[in-house]
């Protein structure tokens, strides 16, 4: 029975990067070859992110003598990647898979269950870990030869850091569930508690530079508290430099851990996956019937379907939140006199180009909120009710773009003003700053709904997998940022030089 839970659930995953298209329809040999080059792609730029951090740390630990002190802070941000990338599709693969019901009614032990949906988390913190992991592997080797029983713990760590990383992220999942379980606003706190984590992602990242400063000045003192405090990563880091001992200790610190998890949370299994939501109690008050149009009811249906999906608002909604907060910035920060754009008007002719360049962010922070690509893959099983009413498909279909527009219009013309005062550009410009982004808006939601239409992921146990891993979700980005390069190509062609 495990086996075929682990069947299934493999299946379900490669499913999602088969690009089948309308009745299952095979994909071609260049639409494959198209999907191998785009996750190539991302890997690589992934390993190229991660190496500018390996490169600056190497070196210079090596050094003082403190190579595993590097291979400790790689490890950290191996772990932090993986459960960053996959804390909240964990709570939703593990405790709020639409088949957990079915599988809880038939025979099957529910640690069987949990063991096959952990395995498609396993799966996910190994592509995401192993990427940060290859960085700091290959940064080591630059600058160092590394030995034979380096180099064997360093694979087997390729393995054992993803376990690792798994077992935090199901803790974290398992809190998170708990605590939600009973909650009547659960989308608002998942919303608050995933922002929380990027804006700290942010802030560590702007930080990027003064933080490894620090981390390199300070290596002597950072290493005894690693070693005091993180005792794990401390032999993880003398495992990976070719200790036999502290590789044996780190597994064993590693597979008592995740047993541990395992038993706990598969004795909590069926309470936190069987928990209804607590609904508030409605008294039935007589009152006059209001009638609204096809289209409102439609629109409506799919407005209360965003937002009551903290996936759904956190993957195809954060462009817009993160033009409303750089707008705001920006304000602030030209009212205290200390804009950022002060720096490129020192550059030459920079200013004249520079509300085109602004356009150009605007059109690129709106391209990854793809509300449309999953609109349609998210109905699901459901789809039939749809189509079995009396409404026309095209209104159907409009509902869906209106919801594209309305996240991502306010935001963008917003922006578009913000920085119109800011730059004081003519007015055909100014008009072309607004105007530009909701044409490009409208574009890329009609061009989501024909990639959903032609390739639709209804079959899937976890709307995560609809909102985050299906082929029109990747193929729609990756044409807007097609359309994007393009039109700044064909800009800088026409611009006199």
């Amino acid at each position: 029975m495990m086996r075929s839970l682990v069947e299934v659930q493999l299946r379900t995953m490669l499913a999602t990067l088969n690009l089948h298209g309308k009745g299952g329809a095979r994909p071609s040999r260049l639409t494959r070859l198209f999907a191998a080059i785009v996750a190539a792609y991302v890997a690589f730029a992934l390993f190229q992110l991660f190496s500018i951090t390996t490169d600056v740390l190497c070196a210079p630990l090596l050094g003082m003598g403190l190579g595993w002190l590097y291979f400790s802070l790689a490890g950290i941000m191996t772990i932090a990647i993986a459960v960053i990338s996959s804390l909240f599709m964990a709570q939703s693969m593990l405790y709020e898979a639409k088949d957990n019901e079915f599988l809880l009614s038939l025979p099957i032990p529910p640690a069987s269950i949990l063991f096959s949906r952990m395995l498609g988390l396993y799966v996910q913190n190994f592509l995401f870990g192993g990427i940060a992991w290859l960085a700091a592997v290959v940064s080591y080797g630059r600058c160092v030869t590394i030995g034979a029983l380096s180099l064997v713990f360093c694979v087997s760590l390729f393995f054992l850091l993803p376990l690792l990383s798994l077992a935090l992220t199901c803790i974290l999942a398992w809190v998170v569930a708990s605590l939600t379980s009973r909650m009547r606003s659960k989308t608002l706190f998942t919303m608050i508690l995933s922002l929380g984590f990027l804006g700290a992602y942010f802030y560590l990242f702007s930080k990027a530079d003064q933080l490894l400063q620090q981390i390199i000045i300070a290596s002597s003192s950072i290493g005894a508290s690693v070693r005091a405090a993180f005792y794990p990563l401390y032999q993880m880091g003398l495992a990976a430099g070719g200790d036999p001992l502290a590789f044996l200790i780190f597994t064993a610190i590693v597979l008592v851990l995740f047993a541990a998890i395992y038993a706990v949370l598969s004795h909590s299994f069926i309470r936190l996956a069987t928990t209804k939501k607590t609904t508030v109690k409605v008294h039935y008050r007589e009152g006059a019937l209001h009638v609204q149009s096809v289209g409102r009811a439609l629109f409506g249906k799919e407005l209360r379907r965003f937002t009551s999906s903290a996936v759904y608002m956190l993957n195809c909604g954060l462009g817009a939140l993160i033009l409303i907060g750089g707008s705001v910035f920006l304000a602030a920060e030209a009212l205290m006199g200390a804009s950022p754009l002060s720096v490129m008007e020192q550059v030459p002719d920079m200013m004249r180009y520079l509300p085109l360049v602004a356009c150009a962010i605007i059109c690129t922070v709106t391209a990854v909120d793809v509300v449309s690509a999953p609109s349609v893959s998210l109905e699901g099983n459901n789809l039939w009710v749809l189509q079995s009413l009396p409404v026309d498909s095209k209104q159907v279909l409009l509902a869906k773009l209106k919801l594209h527009l309305l996240v991502n219009t306010p935001a963008a013309v917003f922006a578009a003003v913000v920085l119109d005062i800011l730059l004081m550009p003519n007015i055909f410009m100014a008009a072309l700053m607004v105007l530009v982004p909701c044409a490009y808006i409208m574009f890329c939601g009609e061009l989501g709904l024909l990639l959903n239409l032609r390739l639709p992921n209804l079959d899937w146990t976890s709307e995560a997998v609809a909102v985050k891993q299906s082929a029109s979700v990747m193929a729609a980005v990756f044409s807007n940022f097609g359309v994007v390069a393009l039109l700044g190509v064909l800009s800088s062609l026409s611009l006199p030089v």
